[in-house]
């Protein structure tokens, strides 16, 4: 995307020290509140973002959560990386640690704190060889920027640390799950009781959601959370007899957090098959008795009259109805003795085969206990009779009898599978699903559909929202690969954990083509060979201006030995020369490259319609308005012709390597997302652009070459969401996207491979090289890179470079047979003179880059306070709050059998410290640091012996590696000095040897 004094010399040591810790901490990425704030906390990742001291490891024998821990031997220890924190906001900082072994009383774990203010707090452990976790909160006082967990032990045992965490103290932790509840059962209710939840701060509530299991849609009712209170009861009332219900219990937060679900289901049983169960008539029948049985108003349990059995009698229901084989028994008794007994019960079934007696457990009190007993009939059941016998010494009183049906409870929780599993309309990438509604006791809230190549053993899933009423689903699979079998499961989902069983298929997608139904044979095949690289290589790629087309590719070759498998131009703008024979000359190079195999891109920085044919950078970066953005896209405009003979005009190059039956990974209009060109940041817009230009080189000029490619810039403060401008599936072939500032998120790749259904991706352009090692494990789909001209140079190192093609997952296009380049010796290395910037600021900017995290800092080029040449850099500050101030620069250089960093300075009286920086392609960071005295030039000599690594610094090594450095920065800080602003003047910078000691 980018356009291309009298002096007093002091040599001598100057004391240097390390930086106050806190200068910079790298920025964390955004994360929600409560969120934990350390990246790898629970060693899962290695000891990724973990720096160590001694032999510390990460192991799979003992872990407290997920698959590993971390090991810390005696006399080693570690640290967790620094996170960044604010005034006003508290911290909760813990984890949990395991002793080996017997014999430790006490270990502590420190929280360090550091900023202009630093120190510690301390997080005592018990020694315990179970699992044991220790918090601590904290609120940052004044100079307080950054925490981190550290560690060292000294016990005699070695123990493990796991799950560690720093994070906002705002409440994110589940309740636990309520107890399970115990029933009551009527015709018209149910009465459940738990015990409560326990939660770190505090349970609000507890939610209990109810509904008949052929309903739809649940009933849901609050049960206050009381602090006092063990044990809960709730009754559900207005309820339907012989029904049943699915029920779920959760504890809910004052944050909103809920527990996981206790669910059942519950049923309430018929109206009471026996006459006179309560016995309100004031009679005994129709009852039968033996022995002496009456009615009292005395001592009742409920209503007017209860039933009094003297010893030695008995009670007989008449014959009870039985339509089912579960019945619900229950009845109130009291016994009248010092040490009561209990009745006898019996439920007599009555069948074809004769009669079987069903005992009921009874209950002995003085006072009214209530029996209830579900009992199983069988099958075949004609009638059934209720038996009670007092074959105590005492008078027993007998209330509120019920037998009720009971309705039968499905065996199983879970929705039934969804039935008609189907695809259809498939293609290379998708395939749609369609299969119908299921139904289960908990309804279905989501159907999960997971898929994988049948030849392979990971799955992927993906859920799919139910909706009421709804009988039947349809849903386009994307992400699929051409010609490839797919094991395909779909399973309904409901409210709660239940899942169904799978319904499962095979398919097999089909061929990908090209957008283009006319492309030519070659077009196609280039297209397969980037679907056959998704997840398994990347294709090598390097751009070159049109005015040198073939220098950087040169470049790349030369460096590593192999020449890349793509090659990248550009029709560009006016930039000087005859512009037609410019394109004509990268056009030759095009067809060179092709014809040896080389896979050929290019890109247009089409200028503004409206411009003349000489308009330059500044065209393609001006604006244009909505008015004019709007006829430019409109066809019969002067705007639109215009811009139809620019793109005519670049139809009769790209004519001639379709001719050369060479196809063209072809890029328009990339980085629309972002105000950088004038065919930017109007979506809708942009995409009647995009298909104006498609139909135009399809359909007019016949250019069936072209795989048309879609590059956005990877999502930033100045780049907005790409999905808004996506052309759709039917005119982009390959979704790329630019990524500058080693800024490979995953939420770039992962957004990239959700938008492109299965397409290949890329990276469009690019600054750093990609870790191939990263996109290997977590960004595999990328097929290809196309590093940006001298960007390889100038943002990479040469053994980064080398690495990178060399990698067993590069694809390049064939080596060059030289073997790859071995620079030779040097004195010293460059590191910026500031000459090479044409005596531009905002090239020296777009290079020397303010921390946005620090305070005010702003370089301009000097022509005045220099070292010699014609440019040095001013550098203006300002320190106080935030405390420091820095500007950096991308380097992707080494600096072999180097010593030390030398450069000249003019400092300006402040007694602030600098600190000079610099960072490892690893993500080791080294600094040392100077006191600004005097304001008389000098030429600072820092060895590497005095740089260390600042205390927030994770990974690496503990040894300075030269071989790889990517960063390189200057930082002031307030030191000894006194908040407020400042000016440096800084040339020729190098990294040097140090001259041989006097003998």
């Amino acid at each position: 995307m980018f356009a291309r004094t009298g002096k007093k010399w002091l040599y001598g040591w100057l004391a240097a020290a390390l930086f106050v810790a806190s200068i910079i901490v790298p920025a964390a990425p955004s994360r929600a509140a409560g969120e934990n704030l350390l990246s790898n906390p629970g060693f899962e990742s290695g000891d990724a973002g973990w720096e160590k001291w001694g032999s510390p490891v990460v192991v799979t024998s003992e872990q407290h959560g997920g698959e590993k821990s971390l090991q810390v031997k005696r006399n080693t220890g570690g640290a967790s990386a620094s996170v960044a924190v604010q005034q006003g906001k508290t911290y909760r900082v813990g984890l949990w640690v395991k002793f080996a072994g017997t014999g430790v009383t006490s270990a502590s774990v420190d929280m360090d704190i550091f900023g202009t203010q630093q120190g510690k707090q301390v997080l005592q452990f018990s020694g315990s060889t179970s699992w044991e976790y220790r918090q601590l909160l904290y609120t940052p006082a004044p100079g307080v920027q950054y925490i981190r967990l550290s560690f060292w032990n000294s016990t005699s045992k070695d123990y493990y640390i796991d799950d560690a965490v720093i994070r906002e103290n705002v409440d994110i932790e589940r309740p636990t799950i309520p107890g399970a509840w115990q029933t009551e059962r009527e015709p018209d209710s149910l009465k459940l009781t738990w015990s409560g939840s326990t939660d770190d701060m505090a349970v609000d509530s507890y939610q209990l959601s109810y509904k008949k299991t052929d309903d739809p849609a649940w009933t849901v009712v609050s049960v206050p959370h009381q602090a006092t209170v063990t044990e809960y009861t709730y009754t559900l009332g207005s309820l339907e007899p012989f029904s049943v219900y699915a029920i779920m219990l959760r504890a809910r937060d004052a944050a909103g957090n809920f527990s996981d679900s206790r669910m059942g289901l519950e049923a309430t049983p018929g109206a009471n098959l026996v006459a006179n169960g309560d016995f309100e008539s004031g009679l005994i029948s129709p009852w039968k008795q033996k022995g002496t049985v009456s009615t009292v108003t005395y001592d009742t349990y409920s209503g007017q009259y209860a039933a009094r059995l003297n010893p030695e009698s008995l009670l007989q229901s008449g014959k009870l109805s039985a339509d089912t084989s579960s019945y619900l028994l229950s009845y109130w008794s009291k016994s009248a003795a010092a040490q009561p007994g209990s009745l006898t019960v019996n439920l007599i079934v009555y069948q074809d085969s004769g009669k079987t007696l069903l005992p009921v457990t009874t209950s002995a009190a003085s006072g009214w206990t209530r029996t209830v007993q579900q009992l199983n009939t069988g099958s075949n059941t004609e009638f059934l009779r209720l038996m009670t016998a007092n074959v105590t010494s005492a008078n027993i009183l007998l209330d509120q009898v019920f037998v009720g049906a009971m309705p039968q409870l499905p065996s199983d929780l879970s929705p039934g599978a969804p039935a008609g599993l189907a695809a259809g309309n498939i293609d290379g990438v998708s395939a749609e699903l369609e299969w119908a509604a299921s139904n289960g006791p908990f309804g279905v809230k989501s159907y999960e559909i997971s898929y994988k190549k049948a030849a392979a053993g990971t799955w992927s899933s993906l859920s799919i929202p139910a909706i009421n009423g709804n009988p039947l689903y349809t849903y386009k699979l994307e992400g699929l690969s051409p010609e490839t079998l797919y094991d395909i499961s779909v399973k309904a989902v409901s409210e709660g954990t239940a899942v169904s069983a799978a319904s499962t298929l095979q398919l097999t997608t089909l061929k990908m083509h090209p957008v283009n139904p006319g492309a030519t044979e070659a077009t196609k095949a280039l297209l397969d060979r980037l679907y056959a690289s998704v997840g398994n290589a990347v294709y090598t790629g390097q751009h070159n201006y049109y005015e040198e087309p073939s220098k950087w590719y040169d470049t790349a070759a030369e460096l590593t030995g192999y020449y890349p498998a793509l090659w990248g131009s550009d029709f560009a703008y006016y930039t000087g020369g005859d512009l037609g024979e410019l394109r004509q000359a990268m056009i030759d190079e095009a067809i060179l490259k092709g014809q040896n195999g080389t896979m050929v891109t290019l890109t247009y920085h089409e200028p503004r319609p409206m411009d003349p044919a000489t308009a330059g950078w500044e065209s393609v970066t001006g604006d244009v308005t909505l008015a004019e953005m709007t006829d430019i896209v409109t066809p019969g405009t002067e705007l639109y012709n215009q811009w139809a003979a620019q793109i005519d005009e670049v139809a009769g190059y790209l004519e001639q390597l379709r001719d050369e039956n060479i196809p063209v990974l072809w890029r328009p209009y990339h980085e629309m997302n972002a105000e950088f060109f004038w065919w930017g940041a109007r979506p809708e817009l942009f995409k009647q652009l995009w298909n104006n230009m498609y139909d135009r080189l399809t359909n007019m000029h016949g250019l069936n070459n072209l795989i048309w490619v879609w590059s956005p810039n990877a999502e930033s403060s100045w780049a907005y969401d790409s999905a808004p401008y996506y052309p759709g599936h039917d005119r982009v072939d390959v979704l790329a996207m630019d990524i500058y500032n080693n800024d490979y998120r995953d939420t770039y790749y992962s957004k990239l491979v959700q938008l492109s259904g299965g397409r290949p991706i890329a990276i469009g352009e690019n600054g750093e090289l990609p870790d191939m090692e990263m996109l290997q494990s977590k960004q595999s789909r990328y097929v290809y890179f196309m590093t940006w001209s001298q960007y390889l140079t100038d943002k990479n190192s040469l053994s980064s470079i080398q690495s990178l093609y060399s990698h067993p997952r590069a694809l390049n296009n064939g080596e060059t047979g030289n073997g790859p380049y071995v620079p030779p010796p040097a004195d010293s290395y460059l590191i910026d003179d500031f000459e090479g910037y044409g005596g531009s600021n905002g090239d020296l900017r777009n290079k020397w880059q303010r921390n946005v995290s620090g305070n005010a800092a702003t370089v301009t080029l000097d022509t005045y306070h220099l070292s010699g040449g014609s440019y040095g850099l001013k550098l203006d500050y300002t320190v106080g709050n935030p405390g420091y101030a820095g500007v950096y620069r991308s380097m992707g250089k080494e600096w072999p059998g180097m010593e030390a960093i030398s450069f000249w300075l003019q400092p300006d009286g402040s007694n602030r410290q600098l600190a000079v920086q610099f960072h490892e392609t690893n993500g080791e960071v080294w600094e040392a640091s100077l006191k600004l005295q005097g304001t008389e030039p000098v030429l600072v000599t820092l060895p590497f012996t005095v740089f260390a690594r600042p205390g927030w610094s994770t990974g690496g090594n503990g040894v300075i590696d030269l071989g790889s450095i990517k960063e390189f920065a200057f930082y002031i800080a307030q030191g000894s000095g006194t908040p407020g602003s400042g000016t440096l003047y800084i040339d020729d910078i190098n990294a040097v040897k140090l001259p041989d000691e006097p003998e």
